[in-house]
This record gives C-alpha cells, structure tokens and sequence, in this order.
C-alpha cells in the first residue's frame, strides 16, 4: 500500500489564543489561518490544530499519547531561557549522553519535551506507550504503510522496556513498552485519548477511499466514516489505533504541494 504521510497533532484547547501564543514564543511554530477556516500553527511539514473547548480538557496523561517533543542544540541554555520566560517545567533537564532531554507542560497540561540529539530547532518527535511495541509497529505497517525502524522491538540499554520507531517525513515516532519496573508514566489501563488534551493524531493520503475499504475490510474499528469536517475543511475519516490511540486520516497532499492557506 502507499505510505501514509505525517499531517497534524490535534489538541483540544481551553484558550486557543494562549495555546497559539505558546507554541510560537516557545517552539517556534507559525500561527496561519488553516484552509482559509480556523486558527492553527505549522511546524516545518505539519500542522497543530486546535479546538477550543467550554470546559478545559482532561490531560492526556493515562492515554497511549505520551508527548510531543521538539529538538533542541544547546541544552542547559534552552532550559534556562524558557524556566525565565515563564514556561511550567514537567521535568528538569536531564543528559543521555552527549545530549540532552527535558519535558515542559502546555497551557492545557500537554506534555512537549526537548530533545537535543539531532542537533536543530524543528518539532520531530512523538513518543507512544503500547501494551506490546511488535503488534502496535504491525498495526502502523499494515495500516498506514510505515515500516518499523526494526524488525522487532529492541529493548532499551538499561534493559527496562522494549522500544522501537518508525519514521513519517520530518518526524519520527517512537513507542515504549511497558516497563519491567513499575514506573508513573506507564498506565496500568490505557485511556481513550479522544477529548483529552493531546486528542490525535493525523495522517494523510492523496486518495483515502481505497484505506478506508481497507482498514474496513480488516475489522479496524470506525468511529466515525468519511466526512468533511465545518471547522477546518478535511475530508476524512476516523478509526481507533492501538491502545486506545484516536487516529484521524485525511484526504491532502504533502507539504509542500498541499494547498492549506
């Protein structure tokens, strides 16, 4: 089948004017005007869409979405211009070996973290949580036609979990397993991530039809058939990804042929 594109992170946002403002002071991400329709910002080959909701959203910590994560190059002065500028810190800069990582809460509790081993300023990462990384990588190939990093998932140098990626355009994304330890950050149920802060995940094909006769000839769960959605302009449809993952597809052509302004 062909493989699926990167298109956009959706949050569910109390204050879209203070989400907006965030991403662009903090992250470096671009306000525009999505398809002529609603606010959103663009990062690189991506985009973050928001909606604004009445009542703020539950975070998405218990959920299967466990961040969204920017590179960084300087570390130590990274951490300490935005700890100056005001941003709330999830966790305090750490290193892994020359590099370094840290995690930041959103204006709705999301969890961004930082990390400076590539070496440039661009949003780049996701980072997954699975009951089982092999069957969560089988999902992703079968489905949306992105092969695995591995064969199997390898398992982490301290020997803690299993892990494994894929790579979509500009970004990559990386699932943990369930640690052999007990660890915070790993539910012992996942949640659904629908209505949660980080609420999907998107992906996009120039022609989505022949997915959805696909996903729905393999019994992948629908929650909602192809439509055009009021507020942003997508043709497209949902179904329900491994481990309660909320995954959107949607009928567009890449960055940079893609008409979106």
């Amino acid at each position: 089948m062909n493989k699926a594109n990167f298109h956009h992170i959706h949050l569910n946002v109390s204050d879209i004017n203070k989400s907006l403002a965030f991403y662009e002071k903090y992250f470096g991400a671009k306000r525009i005007i999505y398809r002529g329709k609603s606010d959103a910002l663009f990062t690189e080959k991506s985009f973050l869409l928001l909606d604004e909701v009445k009542v703020a959203p539950e975070t998405h910590d218990g959920t299967s979405l466990w961040h969204i994560g920017w590179s960084g190059v300087d570390g130590p002065s990274e951490f300490d211009w935005r700890v100056k500028e005001g941003i709330e810190v999830h966790t305090p800069i750490n290193p892994l070996n020359d590099s370094h990582w840290m995690y930041f809460f959103g204006p709705d509790k999301e969890i961004v973290e930082v990390f400076t081993g590539n070496k440039n300023h661009t949003f780049e990462h996701i980072h997954l949580l699975a009951t089982d990384v092999d069957e969560t990588m089988y999902w992703f190939e079968s489905h949306l036609g992105l092969a695995p990093e591995y064969e199997s998932a390898q398992t982490w140098a301290t020997g803690l979990f299993k892990w494994n990626r894929l790579y979509v355009g500009n970004i990559n994304i990386t699932v943990n397993g369930k640690p052999v330890e007990e660890r915070t950050w790993f539910p012992s149920e996942f949640r659904l991530t629908d209505g949660t802060s980080l609420d999907h995940l998107a992906f996009s094909f120039e022609n989505i039809d022949p997915v959805f006769e696909q996903m729905v000839s393999s019994k992948v769960e629908i929650v909602r058939g192809i439509e055009t959605d009021q507020i942003q302009g997508l043709k497209s449809f949902f179904v329900r990804g491994p481990n309660q993952l909320l995954i959107e597809v949607v009928e567009e052509k890449p960055i940079p042929e893609g008409i979106w302004l």
